[in-house]
C-alpha cells in the first residue's frame, strides 16, 4: 500500500528515530532541546533539514492514506471478514499513519512493524483457497441437519435485523411458480388471475423471472422448452380465488432505440424506460404488478472452443410492465416517436426512487460455487444467503408497502459468463429442488437486487435505517461496484491510443472476438438507446 511507504520514509532519518526512542524511554523535552543546543550549526542544519523531510513524509502519508480511503469507499462493496474474503485487506484494516506514530511512539518501530505484518499474514493462502473454490468451512452433507442450520442462521440474522426493521413493515410473501421458456409470461399472467392477485396489484411488491438457469448442462442453448422459474413478491396472505381481472404485458426490446442519447451521455437504466410509459400511460404503482427484466441464461452458438457449448451467459433481452389494459395510446405513441428524449432526473422530478443493490458482490462471499446450493453452515453467516433474504430484508428495513411499489426484484443487468467459482471446476452440480416440485441441476446467477417506488417522507427515514443496517451489521455498501447508466462510447475509443498503423489490424481483431464471444448474435453495448443518435 502506497501510504505504508511513505510511513517507512517519514520516519527514515535517524536522528528522528533516536528521539522517538529517547521520548520512550523517559527522555524529557528538555534533555532533548540541550542536546540540539550542543550541536554545531552545520549539524543543526542537517538536523533541520531531516525534520522537514520528515514532516514532508508524514504530511504525503496522510495525504495518501486519505485518498486510499475515500477511494476505498467508493470502490468497495464489503467490509469486515467477507470484505477481507471479496476484496483482500482494505484501508480500514489499517491505522492512519497519525496512529501509527503513536504507536512507534509507545512500542518502538519492530513492533509495529510486526503487527502490520501480521495483519497481511494468511492473505495468499486465504486468496489461493478462494481461486480453486475451496469452501472456508467444513459443509454439513445431511439434507435435515443442513435445512435446521440454515433455519437456526436465518433466524439469527431476523433477530438482529429486528432493530432495524420498520414499525409498520408489510409482511411479505414470495409465491415461486414454473413456467415454460416459450410461454412464461403467458403463464406467469395466468397464475396472477387464478390466484387473485390480478385484481390486487396494489398488493404486489413486484415480479421477477428468477435470475437462475435450470438444466444448464443438460440444454445449454435456447430456453424455450425448459422450466424457467417466477417470483411473484407480495403482501403476505394476498392471494385469493381467480379473478377475470386482465393483466396485459407491455414489452420493450433491449435493441430497439427507444431513447435518444448521444454519445457520452449516461445509457438507460431497463427501469427508466418503463417508468417513463407508466407515467405518461397514468399507471400508478398502485396499478402496476411489476417492472421486470427478461433475461435469458443460455450458451451462444460458437462461443466454445469446438463444436461444444461455450459458457452459460447472463443475457437482458428487455423490461416488461404489467398492468390492467389500459386504451391512452401511449405505447404507440412511443413507438411512432422513437427515440424520444428522456432527461436522467425526470424519475426523480416525479417522486420516484430507484434503489439497486449489489448482490453479486455477497455471493461472491456466501455462494461462491454458483452450481451448487447455498453452502450451509455459511461462511459469514450475517450476510443474507440468498438474494430474495436480502430482498425482504430492503422491503422490511424501509418499511416499503405495495401500493407504491412498482418493482421488487433480483435480476441480472449485463453480460456475464456464470462460471463456477474457482478454477479446475465443472458446470454441473447437484440436482436442487424446482418450483414444479422435481430436482434438477441450477445454476445461479444474480447480479443486482432493484426496487423502484414511489417516494415518501418514510421511506426516506427507512433508507437512513437501512443505511445503518449495512453499515453496522452487514459491513457492505451495496451500493458499489453497480456500474449503473454507463456513457455511451463510440468503439473506436478503445482503439485511439493505438498507433494508427495498427488500428485497422485491431478492428479486424475485435470483431473477430465479438463474433467468437456472442456467436454472431447482435448484443447492443447499451440497451434500448443504440446506436447513439450523433452515430447514425
Amino acid at each position: 500500500m502506497g501510504f505504508l511507504k511513505n510511513v517507512a520514509l517519514a520516519f527514515k532519518p535517524s536522528n528522528f528515530m533516536r528521539g522517538i526512542d529517547a521520548a520512550r524511554n523517559g527522555v524529557d523535552q528538555a534533555q532533548i532541546e540541550a542536546s540540539l543546543a550542543s550541536l554545531t550549526p552545520e549539524q543543526r542544519a542537517a538536523y533541520d533539514a531531516n525534520m522537514a523531510q520528515v514532516e514532508q513524509g508524514r504530511a504525503a502519508s496522510q495525504a495518501a492514506w486519505e485518498e486510499a480511503k475515500r477511494i476505498s469507499e467508493q470502490t468497495r462493496v464489503l467490509e469486515g471478514p467477507a470484505g477481507r474474503y471479496v476484496h483482500g485487506a482494505g484501508i480500514g484494516d489499517f491505522a492512519s499513519p497519525a496512529e501509527i506514530e503513536a504507536s512507534m511512539m509507545q512500542q518502538g518501530t519492530l513492533p509495529v512493524v510486526r503487527e502490520l505484518r501480521a495483519q497481511r499474514k494468511g492473505e495468499f493462502k486465504q486468496a489461493l483457497r478462494q481461486s480453486f473454490g475451496i469452501q472456508e468451512v467444513k459443509q454439513v452433507s445431511d439434507p435435515v441437519e443442513r435445512a435446521r442450520l440454515a433455519a437456526e442462521e436465518r433466524r439469527a440474522r431476523d433477530l438482529i435485523r429486528a432493530p432495524f426493521a420498520a414499525p409498520d413493515a408489510v409482511p411479505t410473501a414470495i409465491s415461486r411458480i414454473a413456467t415454460r421458456g416459450e410461454t412464461q409470461l403467458a403463464e406467469l399472467l395466468a397464475y396472477l388471475r387464478e390466484s387473485g392477485l390480478a385484481a390486487r396489484p396494489d398488493l404486489i411488491f413486484g415480479v421477477y423471472r428468477v435470475p437462475d438457469r435450470i438444466s444448464g448442462p443438460v440444454t445449454p442453448y435456447s430456453e424455450r422448452g425448459r422450466v424457467v422459474e417466477w417470483d411473484v413478491v407480495h403482501a403476505a396472505g394476498a392471494a385469493g380465488g381467480p379473478s377475470a381481472a386482465p393483466l396485459v404485458a407491455t414489452s420493450f426490446r433491449g435493441e430497439d432505440r427507444w431513447v435518444a442519447r448521444r454519445l457520452g451521455e449516461p445509457s438507460v437504466l431497463d427501469e427508466d424506460l418503463a417508468l417513463a410509459f407508466c407515467l405518461a400511460a397514468g399507471i400508478g404503482p398502485e396499478r402496476c404488478a411489476g417492472l421486470a427484466r427478461i433475461s435469458e441464461f443460455r450458451a451462444l452458438k460458437g462461443s466454445g472452443s469446438d463444436d461444444s457449448a461455450g459458457e452459460l451467459v447472463t443475457l437482458v433481452k428487455g423490461i416488461v410492465a404489467l398492468h390492467p389494459q389500459e386504451s391512452s395510446g401511449t405505447f404507440a405513441r412511443m413507438r411512432d416517436a422513437a427515440p424520444v428524449a428522456l432527461a436522467p432526473d425526470q424519475l426523480a422530478d416525479a417522486g420516484i426512487h430507484v434503489e439497486v443493490l449489489n448482490w453479486e458482490a455477497i455471493g461472491r462471499a456466501v455462494h461462491l460455487k454458483v452450481h451448487h446450493p447455498p453452502p450451509v453452515p455459511s461462511p459469514f453467516p450475517y450476510l443474507p444467503a440468498t438474494p430474495q433474504e436480502l430482498l425482504r430484508a430492503y422491503l422490511e428495513v424501509v418499511g416499503l408497502r405495495p401500493q407504491d411499489s412498482y418493482s421488487a426484484q433480483a435480476t441480472v443487468d449485463r453480460p456475464s459468463p456464470l462460471v463456477q467459482g474457482g478454477f479446475m471446476s465443472t458446470n454441473v452440480g447437484p440436482k436442487q429442488p424446482c418450483a414444479d416440485g422435481k430436482d434438477r441441476m441450477r445454476t445461479h446467477g444474480c447480479q443486482h437486487v432493484v426496487f423502484v417506488y414511489r417516494d415518501r417522507p418514510e421511506y426516506a427515514a427507512g433508507r437512513e435505517r437501512w443505511a445503518a443496517y449495512e453499515s453496522e451489521i452487514l459491513q457492505a455498501r451495496l451500493g458499489n461496484g453497480l456500474g449503473l447508466r454507463p456513457p455511451l462510447a463510440a468503439v473506436d475509443d478503445d482503439l485511439a491510443g493505438l498507433p494508427a498503423i495498427v488500428r485497422p489490424v485491431a478492428r479486424v481483431a475485435e470483431l473477430i472476438d465479438r463474433l467468437d464471444a456472442w456467436g454472431g448474435e447482435t448484443v447492443p453495448p447499451h440497451r434500448y438507446c443504440w446506436p447513439a443518435i450523433d452515430q447514425g
